[in-house]
């Protein structure tokens, strides 16, 4: 990592928006679950709801905040997306995964490839933040304390 890139990244948990399912398991594993999306070809139209495509993701971290598993849905085209499918799918995921304890947690920056896309909590180094990716929904800087910019 670069010199202004931290270890670790603190998150803190906001309930009911992008950090609501933030947290650690039973084993003591961490999890941090959100609703992402891709434009795969890029933004080319204005019927954005035909181009991008819809993702629930659960990224899975060890207890020292090393990533080592991702689970995943592609929803569809967000045209094909009905009203509270991301959250119902996004649950799906995390049920199987037994009790979970909702709170701030504390990770490294990862990078994962889902169907050919990088996903991940990814150094900028242009901006000198941390980006949740694909869809850069949250941002992370200086003074890395588990604020985030939307």
């Amino acid at each position: 990592m670069k010199n202004w890139c931290p270890e670790k990244v603190p998150i803190n948990r906001d309930e009911d928006y992008h950090t609501h399912y933030l947290g650690e398991l039973e084993d003591g594993k961490l999890f941090f679950g959100c609703e992402t999306f891709v434009f795969p070809k890029g933004f080319t139209s204005n019927s954005w709801q035909n181009e991008r495509l819809e993702y629930v993701v659960v990224y899975l971290f060890d207890n020292d905040g090393n990533h080592i598993d991702t689970l995943f849905k592609l929803l569809g085209k967000s045209s094909d997306v009905k009203l509270g499918q991301s959250e119902h799918s996004l649950k799906s995921l995390l049920e199987p995964l037994g009790k979970l304890k909702f709170r701030n947690i504390e990770i490294k920056p990862f990078s994962t490839h889902i169907d050919g896309i990088k996903f991940g909590l990814i150094p900028n180094p242009e901006t000198q933040s941390i980006e949740l990716q694909p869809s850069s929904t949250i941002s992370f800087f200086e003074p890395w304390d588990g604020e985030y910019f939307t």
